[in-house]
C-alpha cells in the first residue's frame, strides 16, 4: 500500500481489526512489524502511546467497513463518558482491594511481634494468641472460596516479620491446593508462623543463614531448630505443630538438617513448610544483592533441587504459584513491560499484571488480568536490571517479596482491570 492509497484514522478511533501502518522506525515502537492488524485492546493502547495523533490504515485489509460507512468506529460522547466513569470504578475497586490486603497483612505483622516478644516469658499466652492469629487466617482463607496470591508494597507490615509472615500465608495457600481442611491447616499455619522461634535464643548476626559462617557459626545456627522445639513445647503446642517446627530444615533427600531425615520420615506439612521456607530464602535473602527473582527462584528449585522436596507437593507449589510468580517482571507478547502482580492458580499462565504505560500515570495503572486478553500473554521473564530505566522506575520491582491471599474472580467476573 503505498502513500497515494492511504486513508488515515485518528488514534482515539482505533479498534480492534484495523490493518493499520506505523509510519516509525523500528526502534520507534515495540512491535515487531511496521504494518499489522490490531487484535485486542492493548494494542490501540501501546499505539496511543507512541505520540501520534493519525495513522495509516488499509480498509480492504481489515476486519470491518472504513470509518466513513455508517458503523461509526469511534465511541460517542456518552460511551467515552461510560468508559471513563467505568475505568474510574475499577481503579477503585483495584485500590480498596490492594488496601484491604496490606491492612490485614499489617495487623498479622503487629499480632505476631507482640507473640514473639511474650513467648519467652509467658509461653501458654503466647499460644493462644497464635492459635487466636492462625484461626482467623484460616477463616478468612476458607471463606473466600478460590484464592489468589497477591503481591503487596514493599512498605507492607514489619520487616522483622516478613519472613515469618511470608512462609505463613504461602503455606497456608498450598495446603488448601493441596486439599487440607481447616483441621489440617491450623497445625500447618502455627507451625509456619513458628518455625524460627528458636532464633530468639541466637545473637542477631546469625539469626540470618550465611555461606560465610564458620563451623562454629554454622553449627550455632543450627541450634536454632532444636531451640525452637524448646519453645514450642513450653508453650504447650501439640505434637504435629513441634514436628514441623523440628523439621522445617530437612530436605526428603537427607540432605538437611539437624537429622538428615528422609522421605516418609517427614510429615506433609513439615515438606510444605520446608519447601517455602527455601523460596523465600531465595527471594529474600540476608543481602539484597543475592536476592532471586520469583521467576528465577521457582526455576532453580525445580531445575537444580527438586530431588529436595516432595515431588508432589513442588508440583502443586508450582501450579499455585504460576510460571510467572507474583512479584515476577515479564515482557509480554506485544512487546510491552509488565510486573505480575496476582497469580490464580487455576489459570497461572494469565495472571493479572500492572503494564508499563508512559501515558497513564503509575498510580493511576489498572491492573490488568491476561486472562481477559486471549491474545495477549507473556513471551518471558527478564531481570529487574534489563528494564529501561523509565520502565524500572514505574513498575518498581521490589526488593523484598511480600505476599498476602485474596479472592480469586469468578469467571463471570473476569473483566479488564476488575
Amino acid at each position: 500500500m503505498n502513500d497515494t492509497q492511504a486513508q488515515f484514522v485518528d488514534v482515539d478511533a482505533l479498534c480492534v481489526g484495523m490493518y493499520i501502518y506505523l509510519d516509525l522506525g523500528w526502534i520507534g515502537h515495540p512491535f515487531a512489524l511496521n504494518h499489522f492488524k490490531i487484535v485486542d485492546d492493548g494494542q490501540i493502547e501501546t499505539i496511543r502511546g507512541l505520540g501520534l495523533t493519525q495513522v495509516r490504515w488499509s480498509p480492504e485489509r481489515s476486519d470491518l467497513p472504513s470509518p466513513a460507512s455508517p458503523a461509526p468506529v469511534a465511541e460517542d460522547a456518552a460511551s467515552l463518558v461510560r468508559a471513563s466513569d467505568d475505568r474510574r470504578q475499577r481503579l477503585l475497586d483495584q485500590r480498596l482491594s490492594l488496601d484491604r490486603c496490606e491492612r490485614e497483612f499489617s495487623g498479622a505483622t503487629r499480632a505476631f511481634r507482640d507473640i514473639l516478644k511474650l513467648a519467652p516469658a509467658q509461653p501458654e499466652a503466647a499460644r493462644e494468641q497464635a492459635e487466636t492469629m492462625v484461626g482467623d487466617l484460616v477463616g478468612k482463607l476458607l471463606d473466600q472460596g478460590e484464592s489468589c496470591i497477591r503481591l503487596l508494597s514493599e512498605q507492607a507490615g514489619d520487616k522483622s516479620s516478613l519472613h515469618a509472615m511470608n512462609v505463613t500465608m504461602i503455606s497456608l495457600l498450598l495446603g488448601k491446593s493441596l486439599g487440607f481442611d481447616a483441621a489440617a491447616l491450623h497445625p500447618l499455619g502455627l507451625g509456619a508462623l513458628l518455625h524460627d522461634f528458636g532464633k530468639i535464643a541466637l545473637p542477631e548476626r546469625l539469626r540470618w543463614r550465611d555461606d560465610g559462617f564458620s563451623i562454629a557459626e554454622r553449627n550455632l545456627f543450627q541450634e536454632h531448630v532444636a531451640q525452637g522445639v524448646e519453645l514450642a513445647r513450653r508453650m504447650g503446642l501439640k505434637p504435629d505443630v513441634c514436628a514441623i517446627i523440628a523439621q522445617h530444615h530437612e530436605y526428603v533427600d537427607g540432605s538437611g538438617f539437624p537429622q538428615r531425615l528422609q522421605g516418609d520420615a517427614l510429615s506433609p506439612a513439615s515438606c510444605i513448610v520446608g519447601l517455602v521456607n527455601h523460596y523465600d530464602m531465595l527471594c529474600n535473602p540476608a543481602n539484597p544483592v543475592a536476592a532471586l527473582t520469583p521467576h528465577q527462584a521457582l526455576s532453580m528449585m525445580f531445575a537444580q533441587s527438586k530431588k529436595k522436596f516432595n515431588a508432589a507437593i513442588l508440583g502443586a507449589f508450582i501450579r499455585m504459584m504460576g510460571i510467572y510468580p507474583p512479584g515476577s517482571v515479564v515482557m509480554l507478547t506485544d512487546g510491552r513491560y509488565a510486573l505480575v502482580v496476582s497469580v490464580n492458580s487455576s489459570r497461572p499462565l494469565k495472571p493479572r499484571v500492572l503494564i508499563h504505560d508512559p501515558r497513564v500515570p503509575r498510580d493511576e495503572a489498572l491492573v490488568i488480568d491476561l486472562e481477559d486478553q486471549p491474545d495477549l500473554g507473556i513471551r518471558q521473564s527478564l531481570k529487574p536490571l534489563q528494564l529501561p530505566r523509565a520502565v524500572f522506575d514505574y513498575l518498581s520491582p521490589r526488593q523484598r517479596m511480600c505476599y498476602f491471599f485474596e479472592r480469586a474472580r469468578k469467571p463471570t467476573d473476569l473483566r479488564d482491570g476488575q
